[in-house]
């Protein structure tokens, strides 16, 4: 509402403003031919007021009509139409005020040359006005429409991100649950504390959920209680490190990516080898960045078509957080360890 009450403002301010100019720049070149008179400053006066009139009422037609709507190749034939209309008013109203300021132009006739006359002159005024008021129409048309587009783009950037956090709680929960089902026969009263360190995972995980990103610090807790679990499968063959800065566990990232990097490296890597093998995860601030490196052992082979779901919905939510300014990649170091590499921007 405020947005409009400034907008109407600036209009009048603009209308009041150029018409007035308009008749001062008239009445001077009046006043230096015949001097200063009643007569002339009544024709200045019924000028000033016509053009405002004129031109208003273009504008409220403009607005009724939904012309300001339109295309601009279908704005500008109507345009200039308008144009030829008020001149052609302004034109004939001009010529009847002026023989009555300067009687003596009663004798003269009205023919072609004296309207072409008299419509050029206003003309001039009257297309200055209309490319004004189109143009400045047409950039707040062309404003609105990229904020539209940054807001429609948001949405459905949101919605993305949304969907790709709700793919993630099944998948853990389904890789969980096989972990815990393997225990249920071999060690009952183990695989029932794991149902419980998973319910308290589950909790955290949908809490985190509800935000964009969280503390590096929070996403921690939820990788440890997903290794505890996970460690009950593996025993000693699955071995932890973590190096991970005081600083870095107050920078943000998005919940559940560590999570899902992990759980990769163990599905992928580690559950595969007989013998098990370690993960190393390693956190650091940098140059206004935050480092996240995870070393596992195993070996890294990408799919031809796609990468995995763990991969792929790390690489998209990280595009759709910070565009182009964060960085992953994930490839082997000699024929025994796989290291990624996560850079977010701060």
């Amino acid at each position: 509402m405020m947005k409009i009450i400034r907008k109407e403002k600036l209009y009048w301010i603009c209308q009041l403003g150029g018409w007035l100019l308009f008749t001062l720049l008239e009445l001077a070149t009046y006043i230096g031919i015949d001097g200063l008179s009643w007569k002339l400053l009544t024709n200045a006066v019924v000028n000033f007021l016509l053009g405002i009139s004129a031109t208003h009422l273009y504008r409220v037609f403009l607005i009724q009509s939904g012309w300001l709507t339109l295309p601009l190749y279908k704005i500008i034939p109507r345009g200039m139409l308008g144009v030829i209309l008020m001149s052609t008013l302004l034109t004939v109203i001009n010529i009847w005020l002026d023989r009555f300021t300067y009687p003596v132009l009663q004798t003269v006739p009205v023919d072609a040359g004296t309207f072409f006359g008299y419509f050029f002159n206003l003309s001039k005024y009257v297309l200055l006005w209309s490319l004004t008021y189109h143009l400045f129409q047409y950039w707040e048309r062309s404003l609105k429409a990229e904020r539209d587009r940054y807001q429609i783009e948001a949405i459905l950037k949101e919605n993305q991100y949304n969907n790709l956090k709700t793919q993630l709680n099944p998948h853990f929960l389904f890789n969980s649950l096989n972990s815990i089902r393997t225990l249920v026969d071999m060690d009952p009263e183990i695989a029932k504390n794991a149902i419980t360190q998973l319910s308290g995972l589950l909790r955290s995980s949908l809490q985190m959920g509800k935000h964009k990103t969280v503390s590096l610090a929070d996403e921690l807790q939820t990788v440890k209680d997903y290794l505890a679990i996970e460690s009950i499968r593996f025993d000693d063959r699955l071995k932890v490190y973590f190096d991970i800065d005081e600083a870095a566990e107050k920078c943000n990232v998005p919940p559940m990516m560590l999570q899902t990097l992990t759980e990769n490296a163990v599905k992928h890597g580690i559950s595969s080898l007989k013998n098990g093998g370690e993960i190393a995860i390693e956190a650091h601030k940098y140059n206004g960045t935050l480092q996240l490196k995870i070393t596992n052992t195993g070996h890294y082979q990408p799919k031809v078509e796609h990468e995995g779901v763990g991969i792929e919905n790390t690489l998209e939510r990280l595009k759709i957080l910070y565009d182009n300014r964060a960085t992953f990649s994930i490839q082997n170091d000699g024929s025994h360890q796989v290291v990624t590499e996560i850079t977010i921007p701060l």
